[in-house]
C-alpha cells in the first residue's frame, strides 16, 4: 500500500513538473525542487538516479512524447563556461574588430573564423568583445552566441578529441583548442618578423647555392690539374694523348656532363658573364684566340702551346676578353 502511495506521489510530482514547466530539459534547480517534494512524500532522500527512474516511469505510464533529460554537473559546468562567450563566424579570411561601435571606425585588430571571444557589452547592433589582446566591437550578426555557441564548441571539441568525453576536458584544454584575435600591432610585428625570416632564408639559400657552385668549380679544377704535363696537340681533344686549348676546356667540362662548343671563339658566349673581381675556380677565361680555366689565386690551367703542353700560368698572361661561368 505504502509503495503504491510513494509511486503515485512520485508520478504526481513529476507530472506537475511536466505540465507546469514546458521544458525540454530538467535543470539543477528543478531537480532540487522535485527531490524536496519527494522527500516530503516518503520522508526519505531520493537522489538524481532515483529521479531519473521516476521520470522514466512517468513517461511510460502517461505515454509522454517529450524527452526529459537531466544534465550532469559536468555538462552544466561546460555550458557555464560559454555563458559570455561567442565564436567569430567569418566567411572570408578574417573579421576586422572596430575601435567603436561603428563599421566606419578604424580597426584595432582581427579575429578569425572560430576565434573565441568574450562578450563584454552591446551597443547599436554591435557586440563589445575581447579576444586575446584584441578589444573592440563587431556586428552581432558575425558572432555565434548562446546555445549555438555551446553546440559549436561541443562539435569542434568532439572532432579535436574523438577519444575523450568533451565534458571531462579541462577549461585550459577547451580554450586552447580555439584561436583568438590578433591586434593590429601584433600583426605588424608578426608580418615584419615573417618578412625578415623570408629574407634570411633566401639569403641562406643563395649563399648555400653559391657555396655549392664554388665547390663544383673547385672539383672541376682538381680534375683538370690531373692532366698537367700532358702534350698540346693542335685540333686534339684527348686529355692524355694531346689537346689544344678549346679541346682541353671542352673535354674537362664534358666529364661533368656539360657540353661546350668546340672553338675558343664560340666559348665566349656560353654560360653567364662574370666580372674579373668575381672570378672563381672553374670559370672559363677567354682571350683572343685562346681559352683557359680559372684555377683560383690568380692562376689559370690551360693547354698553352706545344712547348709547355697543359700547364699553369697567371690569369693575366694576356688581355682577357670575357669570363664565363657554367655552374
Amino acid at each position: 500500500m505504502k509503495a503504491n502511495f510513494v509511486k503515485k506521489g512520485i508520478i504526481i510530482a513529476a507530472l506537475a513538473s511536466v505540465i507546469l514547466i514546458p521544458v525540454e530539459q530538467v535543470v539543477a534547480a528543478e531537480v532540487k525542487s522535485l527531490t524536496t517534494a519527494f522527500k516530503q512524500e516518503v520522508n526519505s532522500e531520493i537522489d538524481a538516479n532515483a529521479l531519473t527512474n521516476a521520470l522514466a516511469e512517468v513517461k511510460k505510464e502517461t505515454n509522454a512524447t517529450e524527452v526529459i533529460k537531466i544534465k550532469s554537473a559536468e555538462e552544466m559546468q561546460f555550458e557555464k563556461m560559454f555563458e559570455s562567450k561567442a565564436f567569430a563566424n567569418v566567411s572570408g579570411e578574417y573579421l576586422l574588430v572596430n575601435v567603436t561601435a561603428d563599421e566606419n571606425s578604424d580597426w584595432t585588430g582581427k579575429v578569425f573564423n572560430m576565434s573565441v571571444v568574450e562578450i563584454t557589452g552591446e551597443e547599436n547592433g554591435f557586440m563589445a568583445i575581447q579576444s586575446g589582446d584584441v578589444v573592440g566591437y563587431v556586428k552581432a550578426e558575425n558572432l555565434i552566441i548562446g546555445k549555438d555557441a555551446v553546440a559549436t564548441a561541443k562539435a569542434a571539441l568532439e572532432a579535436a578529441f574523438p577519444e575523450q568525453d568533451v565534458y571531462t576536458l579541462s577549461e585550459e584544454q577547451i580554450f586552447e583548442s580555439f584561436s583568438v584575435g590578433e591586434t593590429r600591432e601584433a600583426e605588424e610585428a608578426r608580418l615584419a618578423a615573417e618578412e625578415a625570416a623570408r629574407i634570411a632564408a633566401e639569403e641562406a639559400r643563395i649563399a648555400a647555392e653559391k657555396a655549392a657552385k664554388l665547390q663544383q668549380g673547385k672539383d672541376l679544377i682538381s680534375y683538370a690539374k690531373q692532366f698537367i704535363g700532358n702534350p698540346y696537340v693542335y685540333g686534339g681533344s684527348s686529355l692524355t694523348r694531346g689537346t689544344d686549348c678549346s679541346g682541353y676546356v671542352k673535354s674537362v667540362y664534358a666529364h661533368y656532363g656539360i657540353y661546350l662548343p668546340r672553338t675558343s671563339y664560340s666559348m665566349r658566349s656560353v654560360g653567364t658573364s662574370v666580372s674579373y673581381s668575381d672570378m672563381q675556380p672553374g670559370d672559363i677565361v677567354c682571350y683572343s684566340g685562346h681559352v683557359a680555366l680559372y684555377a683560383g689565386d690568380g692562376m689559370i690551367v690551360h693547354a698553352a702551346n706545344e712547348e709547355d703542353g697543359i700547364t699553369i700560368d697567371s690569369v693575366n698572361y694576356d688581355r682577357i676578353i670575357t669570363i664565363r661561368r657554367m655552374f
